[in-house]
């Protein structure tokens, strides 16, 4: 395993959990494989009204001495869990004071990606904690953000890779990221196109021109990506449902489910809304939150 020289880093969010172990474990695997060092990021989130660099007391451990030393203690454990794993990986600890919001998003902009751990909580739960990070560092993180609430299922056979596909410009930076990804991990591709419908009298003939306007978004999204990765094996699939559990069903076995994050309509803009909170939530494998890059963005509103 090399190391490209001036790389841009993985950062991940570390913290004394079981997703956030899985969080180290993934960018690991992941900084392994790309050939990028891996920043390991521990956010000190003081109360107010503490005391961050005290005098130090020969006698006794502040309360703030012993919050700094346990933050220290997460990420010797968390680079002593990606070293094991890969022993030659270039590996960085930041020990950084500051919400853990604010300290991951001033870190995502020289990063290749954000990689969080999500507990297994309750949505209303999850956003009072630090699990419920996800959601504000995804709406403003200028990479791809990495969710691992589950491990990868890496005993798929074939191995695959989902990818949700609206057809808009916005899901192109997903779009890329997921054959980018299939052709490093031999995997198939999985694109998904969602249809939603209210049915009706004529429901019989808006289901087959839904189904029709899905099977050409898929191809012309695709078109050129299949050309570009010709040996990347592609499985085309149109379903009627919500989003959420159309594409957490058909992750459910999958290496990481793929998202993009700004548009309109589809999947456009869902990290705004219901569906990207909901795949953060209970996707059963890691998710990938692409953003559309500040071009499109800005295109997209001309």
């Amino acid at each position: 395993m090399t190391t490209h020289v001036g790389a841009t880093p993985i950062v991940v969010g570390v913290e004394h959990t079981d997703a956030g172990r899985l969080a180290v474990v993934w960018a690991a695997d992941e900084a392994a494989r790309r050939g990028l060092p891996l920043r390991l990021v521990h956010a000190l989130d003081w109360p107010i009204g503490v005391e961050r660099r005290p005098e130090p007391n020969p006698h006794r451990l502040t309360w703030g001495e012993r919050f700094r030393a346990t933050g220290t203690r997460a990420l010797d454990e968390a680079r002593e869990t990606a070293t094991t794993r890969h022993p030659r990986l270039n590996t960085e600890s930041v020990l950084a004071d500051g919400p853990p919001v604010a300290v991951l998003r001033e870190h995502s902009r020289d990063a290749a990606m954000v990689v969080l751990g999500s507990r297994r909580l309750s949505a209303a739960t999850e956003m009072l904690t630090t699990g419920g990070i996800a959601v504000p560092v995804t709406a403003h993180a200028t990479c791809p953000v990495v969710v691992v609430r589950e491990p990868e299922h890496t005993s798929g056979e074939p191995p695959t890779i989902v990818v949700a596909v609206d057809g808009a410009p916005h899901s192109e930076p997903a779009v890329a990221y997921a054959f980018d990804e299939a052709a490093r991990r031999g995997a198939t591709i999985v694109a998904v196109n969602v249809r939603q419908f209210s049915g009706g009298l004529l429901a019989g003939m808006r289901m087959r021109e839904e189904m029709q306007e899905g099977r050409l978004r898929l191809a012309e999204t695709l078109a050129g990506w299949t050309e570009k990765y010709p040996s990347v094996p592609v499985h085309r699939e149109v379903a009627v449902g919500h989003p959420v559990a159309v594409l957490r069903e058909a992750a459910e076995h999958a290496l990481c489910l793929v998202v993009g994050t700004r548009g309109r309509g589809g999947f456009a803009g869902l990290l705004l809304g219901s569906v990207g909170q909901g795949l953060i939530h209970h996707a059963r494998c890691p998710l990938v939150i692409v953003p559309t890059s500040a071009d499109e963005t800005s295109a997209d509103h001309d």
